[in-house]
């Protein structure tokens, strides 16, 4: 028997509701939501390298998780002219081939990109050139030797900084796997601009050493193009097979090159959304899941790759119902990411090769930043019972019913000023950052956030739409301001706690407890015209300082540093109209006003509390059997029966009191 009770002292403390005027924050250190394992970006290239770069991003910023490109990097004869279109050449390079030379402006073929529909032509002659393919043998140290690795500062930046950060995350994406693995897409390139593919380019092909679009051949036939028996093999092997072998070969190399383990990879960025640079697309989810069980399958061989975890599908949220379920009709359908989630759960061997899942906070173009408005993250969440839109399914299930948790690993697209638009609800700005994250953690239920790049290139100065910052504008940039108020103050291995609002709708409130640093980090943003006064009043957390740490922004002050004094639990703060504010308390500890029997169960702070009329209790089991949930007064004495009988259903239970 499963025995839940709750003291009535807590009900006796809070029974009366709240009085006056004015917005109010509730914050239950008791009640535990996600684990927060960090917040970080993307970036790469020169700027890693540069001290300025690591410290902004690690020292000041307090980001903890780094973020890298895993499309394989070839080795010659690959990666030379046979590997990349053959006319770039360089402006020195007298060609006809070349693509400066105005005479032959759009290539060989009339066209300025090799393409190819397998493995078959992927070596076709092309501008007088041909590109060999690097077989994949048994031999994963011999098929490493076939790679090269960049150089990137921040991984070791990241490394010597791991005890300051409280944790070091290094995760990765495929944009591409190698890309005689990818056969016709059926799709075609759309643009049409110089020197690019021309319009109307079918997928795949390779421009300036890009490996653009495409889809994996999932097929498992064997191809003498792929023949393996001169590396010690058994003869010709399949796509998939390649794909694993590669993806495993050029993952090894990469951490005995760094000297570090990925946390997670992703097998593909963006998976249907293919571009002229590297990309790959899966349309179906039975192709994801083959891919996915074939790379589960071929890390689990190696003791250096077995414990990488494997995240996903990495889709874009979209901006409605249809980019969470699925684009086109019957007949040649695109599935998204709830389509991806069912079929993976359906099957055993999938569900148990990818660890957690992924998504990216972009609208269905892949460029317009979104979260802001809660209804996809929430969908994302819970799914959906009644059908949202025509032609989608009733009661599909959100990723919280899976039992894995989820990261957001790529967004952006703000403008680089604190508000923007300036007339109208300023949501694509600094502003926004804090907003997107806010929705992404408390909504959406997201345990990581991650940027797409952190800054722009050194030389460039001015904030564009899809960095956080520049070398010029450092620690003061909108947007990397908007993003600090979470990196910096919600540290790896905090939990999002309960947090209410009453009083004001244009008041969004989070709050964040680390057990082992002892602090609990709120973070307040008012999304209203006015300035607010908020007292924000603290439930079990008994242990707190005289004094907290206040950091607020707004369109006139970017970054003030001040405190607050907390008395009996409770402290104001004033927002700015269109501020963040958020709050550290240190020395903080908490008491469980709850008693659970069986450590697999979890029984959540009572909600609304205050309340004057009722209030909502819910509990989590995790198999079936009897659960009794009583109410006591302080004398020990049974007031109410809440629960007593057989429940059959694990998950999440609700009663009113």
């Amino acid at each position: 028997m499963k025995k839940i009770f709750l003291p009535l002292l807590t009900f006796i403390l809070f029974l009366t509701s709240l009085t006056g005027q004015g917005a109010n924050v509730d914050i239950f250190a008791s009640e535990k939501h996600q684990q927060i394992d960090g917040f970080g970006a993307h970036q790469g290239g020169a700027a890693v390298k540069t001290i300025w770069w690591q410290q902004l991003y690690y020292d000041d910023m307090g980001a903890s998780i780094y973020r890298v490109d895993l499309t394989p990097r070839l080795v010659a004869p690959y990666s030379n002219l046979s590997y990349y279109s053959p006319w770039f050449m360089g402006s020195q390079t007298d060609n006809v081939f070349n693509l400066e030379n105005p005479d032959n402006p759009d290539g060989p073929e009339g066209n300025r990109v090799r393409t190819y529909t397998g493995a078959q032509d992927y070596s076709r002659l092309f501008g007088g050139l041909n590109a060999p393919i690097a077989v994949m043998g048994p031999d994963i140290d011999a098929n490493v030797a076939l790679f090269n690795y960049p150089n990137d500062g921040a991984i070791q930046a990241g490394l010597d900084r791991q005890a300051q950060l409280g944790d070091f995350k290094l995760i990765g994406s495929l944009w591409s796997p190698v890309p005689w693995v990818k056969v016709s897409s059926g799709n075609t390139y759309n643009q049409n601009w110089w020197p690019g593919p021309v319009s109307g380019t079918p997928w795949p092909f390779i421009w300036g050493g890009n490996f653009a679009g495409g889809k994996l051949d999932v097929s498992g036939t064997l191809l003498p193009e792929f023949d393996d028996a001169a590396l010690g093999g058994t003869g010709p092997t399949s796509a998939l097979t390649q794909f694993a072998r590669s993806t495993a070969a050029y993952v090894r190399g990469f951490q005995q090159h760094f000297g570090i383990s990925f946390y997670a990879i992703s097998i593909q960025n963006e998976l249907n959304f293919e571009q002229f640079y590297n990309s790959a697309t899966y349309p179906l989810s039975s192709q994801y899941i083959t891919a996915l069980k074939a790379i589960r399958a071929e890390f689990d061989q190696y003791d250096d790759l077995k414990d990488i975890r494997i995240m996903g599908p990495e889709d874009l949220l979209g901006g409605d119902a249809y980019g969470l379920w699925q684009y086109g009709g019957a007949g040649n359908p695109t599935h998204k990411n709830l389509q991806y989630l069912q079929h993976i759960a359906a099957d055993p061997t999938a569900s148990a090769a990818i660890d957690f899942f992924c998504i990216h906070g972009y609208d269905s173009d892949g460029v317009s930043s979104a979260g802001a408005n809660s209804t996809s993250w929430n969908r994302w969440v819970n799914g959906w019972q009644a059908s949202p839109a025509p032609g989608i399914p009733a009661n599909v299930a959100g990723f919280s019913s899976y039992g894995k948790k989820s990261w957001m690993t790529e967004t952006s697209g703000e403008n680089g000023a604190w508000l923007y638009p300036t007339n109208g609800f300023p949501n694509n700005g600094g502003w926004s950052i804090a907003l997107k994250i806010h929705q992404a953690l408390s909504v959406g239920m997201e345990s990581a956030w991650l940027y797409w790049t952190f800054s722009e290139d050194p030389g460039t100065s001015q904030v564009g739409e899809f960095a956080l910052t520049s070398q010029t504008a450092g620690n003061t940039s909108p947007k990397y301001v908007g993003a600090k108020h979470f990196f910096k103050y919600i540290r790896p291995g905090a939990w999002r706690v309960g947090a209410s609002v009453a009083g004001n709708g244009d008041l969004l409130a989070g709050a964040y407890l680390h057990e082992d640093n002892k602090t609990l980090t709120a973070v307040l943003i008012n999304a209203g015209t006015m300035a607010l006064t908020v007292t924000v009043n603290l439930h079990d957390a008994p242990v707190l300082p005289n004094t907290l740490n206040v950091f607020t922004s707004d369109n006139s002050n970017l970054w003030q540093a001040s405190t607050a004094s907390i008395n009996q639990g409770s402290f104001q703060v004033t927002i700015p109209a269109y501020g963040v504010v958020t709050v550290i308390a240190d020395g903080v500890s908490t008491t469980g006003t709850e008693s659970i029997s069986d450590g697999s169960e979890q029984f959540f702070r009572n909600h609304p509390n205050p309340f004057a009329d009722q209030t909502r209790l819910q509990f989590r089991i995790a198999k079936q059997g009897r659960v009794s949930l009583w109410v006591e007064d302080e004398s020990g004495r049974r007031v109410s029966v809440l629960q007593d009988d057989v429940l059959t259903s694990p998950g999440l239970h609700e009663v009113l009191f």
